[in-house]
């Protein structure tokens, strides 16, 4: 398979939202059955879809590798070693050892808007730069279009009526904020695979929400993804102020991080810069 053909089969595979992987040879030393640059792409599972980086042993192991790689959903440095017999099996005289990197290409992230409105008006731009795939439903074409939302897929219709065929996985965030369908809406979202269902509310509508819908929903299924009130506790009332903290919240559970400040504390930075006392 030409390189060409190679990333061609790699943009269809990330158009189409399969998480897959691309494996080459960065380093080598000894014998080993290819040479620097040898690319392969891997399905899930550890398949083989196209490329090679030699066949053997080093495939089969770096196919393992990568089919791990892509479970976990982070991209890795891996090296092959190939003994002196597995060598000897490919018509080489001694074994070798190369360093592949992995490099794994997950599912765009999904941000489904359900209303159109200006919090989610303003989410939709944040989102934008983080590399999200926008999607916005709203029965309203004053609200729902292309204007106020230039870079995202728009659907004029009920968000309870759109769900269903709008491909909602386990890679996508649901941001509940319409103008009076927020329960039917939720009840929609929740017979999905969403792993994050928002709900722009404060405490008293999350819970009378919750014990409206008790009687149509697996709660035991729901309640671990519901995310009412939404976002982070940043401050600020405003559409931009509120989508901030939306999309930060979403943000840290997307690459799995805390949310917890960074910053060092004040005693941490001052004893690089003040003698410690006694000394």
């Amino acid at each position: 398979m030409s390189d060409v053909t190679l990333l061609r089969q790699l943009a269809d595979l990330i158009d189409a939202g399969t998480p897959c992987a691309t494996a080459q040879i960065v380093r080598a030393s000894g014998s080993i059955p290819n040479e620097l640059g040898a690319t392969m792409l891997v399905g899930a599972s550890g398949v083989l879809l196209g490329g090679t980086v030699g066949g053997g042993a080093i495939e089969a192991r770096t196919l393992e590798a990568a089919g791990a790689a892509i479970a976990e959903g982070k991209s890795r440095l891996y090296t092959a070693k190939l003994t002196d017999a597995e060598a000897g099996g490919i018509g080489m005289m001694c074994g070798g050892s190369c360093d592949i990197f992995i490099t794994v290409h997950c599912t765009e992230p999904h941000l489904l808007l359900l209303g159109a409105g200006h919090v989610n008006k303003s989410l939709a731009r944040l989102a934008d730069g983080l590399g999200f795939r926008v999607t916005v439903v709203d029965d309203r074409p004053e609200w729902c279009n292309a204007e106020n939302y230039p870079h995202a897929a728009r659907v004029l219709a009920l968000p309870e009526d759109a769900l269903p065929d709008l491909g909602v996985d386990e890679h996508t965030y649901v941001v509940v904020a319409t103008r009076d369908r927020d329960t039917p809406a939720i009840v929609a979202a929740s017979k999905t695979r969403a792993r994050y269902i928002g709900v722009v509310a404060s405490k008293r509508k999350a819970i009378t929400i919750v014990k409206d819908i008790a009687d149509r929903v697996d709660l035991d299924a729901l309640v671990p993804r519901l995310h009412a009130p939404i976002g982070l506790r940043l401050g600020g009332r405003s559409p931009e102020a509120l989508a901030l903290s939306i999309l930060a919240e979403i943000q840290a559970l997307n690459h799995g991080a805390s949310a917890d400040a960074m910053r060092l504390a004040p005693e941490e930075l001052l004893c690089y810069v003040k003698p410690v006392s006694g000394s």
